[in-house]
């Protein structure tokens, strides 16, 4: 059976790999608008569309024909027994133009994020899920910001957080290797059973292994269940992400999955995910070979 329940607040684990998006509002406050989670370090992963719901709000600027979006990222680790709040602030979105992913990459807005080193990170596997398979989804929902305070130029003075950390369990009910649909959900992807709430968007979901398989896209409740889907994680691959040169093994803009190719990142079937340009293509592909249940994907 289903089940939704609270993740409980001093989770040292889990406050550290999961992030709270936010921005401003039109009255100047903070609010928060998505789930984030950590993949590497100063990289996080979010769903595609909760990034483009906060720009298609963002605020114009003198300019007119310019958005001014700036928004952060909230961790909360836990020192000593006593909590601080590292703000990252989102130097750049990468979005890929084939699921709904979309890659954050983050620097430090104060100073307890500036002395963050040791990230965490909960391990990856590309393979698809199996029909009945058992997910966590993990992320917030109800977040509240009483208390906080904003400069008047717009920077955030102090920051009190109140919110509900959920994991919901479920099965997966059925598995799209390419997509499910044209228009909705064009991508690959596996629907389940599970109830996730507005603010989970772009949280982990993981498998009977608790490795990361997924991402929350979309759910809607039907009679006494619900019907979700989860966006299938391995098309990361194909995003491209500027790596800047601080290791010589990788700099500029490149797929992440240059990241297995070096040794740097190892997730279980990466193997299996081979990216390519694709002649008239703007942008590169990634597409799964694994094979399940004698089924080669593609055929």
């Amino acid at each position: 059976m289903p089940e939704f329940t609270n993740v409980k607040k001093d989770d040292k684990y889990f406050t550290e790999i999961a992030l709270r998006l936010v921005g401003f509002g039109t009255d100047g406050m903070p609010f928060s608008f998505g789930t984030a989670f950590v993949i590497q370090p100063y990289l996080l992963v979010t769903a595609r569309h909760v990034v483009e719901a906060f720009i298609a709000n963002g605020s114009t600027t003198e300019n007119k024909n310019e958005i001014k979006l700036t928004f952060w990222a909230i961790q909360i680790e836990w020192v000593n027994g006593e909590h601080n709040y590292n703000i990252w602030q989102v130097v750049n979105a990468y979005f890929s133009p084939h699921s709904d992913i979309c890659l954050l990459h983050v620097g430090a807005h104060n100073d307890t994020a500036a002395q963050y080193k040791q990230w965490k990170a909960v391990p990856v596997s590309f393979v698809p899920p199996e029909v009945d398979d058992e997910v966590i989804a993990f992320g917030f929902h109800a977040t509240k910001f009483e208390g906080s305070k904003v400069t008047d130029d717009g920077e955030l003075e102090h920051l009190e957080l109140n919110d509900i950390s959920s994991k919901s369990t479920g099965r997966v009910k059925q598995v799209h290797l390419i997509k499910r649909d044209s228009t909705m959900l064009p991508f690959p992807c596996f629907e389940v059973d599970s109830r996730f709430d507005p603010g989970m968007s772009g949280g982990l979901v993981i498998n009977s292994k608790s490795e990361l398989c997924g991402i929350v896209c979309s759910s809607m409740p039907v009679d006494n269940s619900h019907f979700s889907h989860v966006a299938m994680i391995w098309p990361i691959m194909a995003i491209e992400v500027d790596f800047g040169d601080s290791d010589a093994r990788i700099q500029g803009m490149q797929t992440l999955s240059k990241l297995v190719e070096i040794g740097k990142w190892q997730p279980v079937g990466g193997d299996n995910v081979k990216v390519q340009h694709v002649n008239g293509e703007r942008y590169p592909t990634a597409t799964y070979y694994g094979t399940k249940k004698g089924l080669r994907i593609p055929e």
